[in-house]
């Protein structure tokens, strides 16, 4: 059996256990209320660790199953009824019907899958919907995964992001990029008293002189990323440098995932980073 596949197939299994160990102890309370903290939270953690672990790893293996969408609705009841008094009633006609679907439908189809890691992969439901103009990137970026090149889609990926990023700063214009770097400079204390590059960039062609990770910075400055999105976006970069560059780190499926989620719900489908078009 596939390596990944059997991995997956024993996420699945561990999940299911622990909904049918959640069942056993909603079947064993002797009250109509489920009230008890320690049920609350495992019914909490085991919604949450469907949406957290579980269905990314079944989008990642491209299992297009409606039970996906299904037991996803069916979770969220779950975590729902987790944060509020509900009855026993309620607990079991939820985890009846997902222990059901579960295991006949969703198990069921990861284990008669053609299933594949290394072959099929794509990017297409990150990259919908973007600006045709980014599709020379993107599209080259699907290309390589064609043919696994896993670390040369991660390089064009990134060239697409910081191509939006150079657009936005062109937009809101050059010099209030420089004024930041002019004010960050000034700071003694707080987050940005390290910063110690003045720009003074007139054009498209200075800025794509700019270190990206000077950019970043002014990027938190100006509030267009927290600090949060800075970090994340600081480890896209560095897994960019890794793939650009020789080195052993391994680069799988997993992290090409992460990084287009991250790149797209931080830059390239964020309402901050939209480019307004022609008057």
């Amino acid at each position: 059996m596939d390596e990944k596949k059997e991995e997956l197939l024993q996420l699945l299994n561990s999940h299911f256990a622990e909904l049918l160990s959640l069942t056993r102890a909603v079947n064993a309370v002797k009250s109509r209320q489920v009230e008890t903290a320690k049920l609350k939270s495992q019914a909490k953690l085991i919604s949450r660790t469907w949406f957290d672990t579980v269905r990314p790893r079944l989008e990642l293996a491209q299992i297009a199953d409606p039970s996906v969408d299904w037991l996803s609705s069916r979770f969220e009841a779950l975590l729902q009824a987790s944060r509020v008094r509900s009855s026993k009633s309620s607990y079991l006609g939820i985890l009846s019907e997902a222990t059901t679907r579960y295991q006949n439908d969703l198990i069921h189809r990861v284990e008669i899958a053609d299933f594949s890691f290394a072959s099929g992969l794509s990017i297409s439901r990150y990259i919908e919907g973007l600006p045709k103009e980014e599709g020379t990137y993107l599209d080259e970026a699907q290309r390589c995964l064609s043919v696994r090149a896993l670390k040369g889609c991660i390089v064009l990926g990134w060239c697409a992001t910081v191509a939006r990023i150079h657009e936005k700063i062109v937009e809101i214009g050059f010099d209030q990029f420089n004024v930041a770097t002019e004010q960050m400079v000034a700071r003694t204390f707080g987050r940005f008293k390290l910063f110690t590059r003045r720009h003074r960039i007139a054009s498209l062609s200075e800025l794509q002189q700019v270190f990206d990770t000077d950019i970043l910075w002014v990027l938190e400055f100006l509030q267009l990323i927290d600090s949060n999105e800075h970090q994340r976006l600081r480890s896209c970069f560095d897994l960019r440098n890794n793939c650009a560059h020789p080195g052993q780190a391994p680069v799988e499926p997993e992290n090409v995932a992460a990084f287009y989620s991250d790149i797209t719900r931080i830059v390239l489908k964020n309402p901050k980073f939209e480019i307004a078009g022609p008057v």
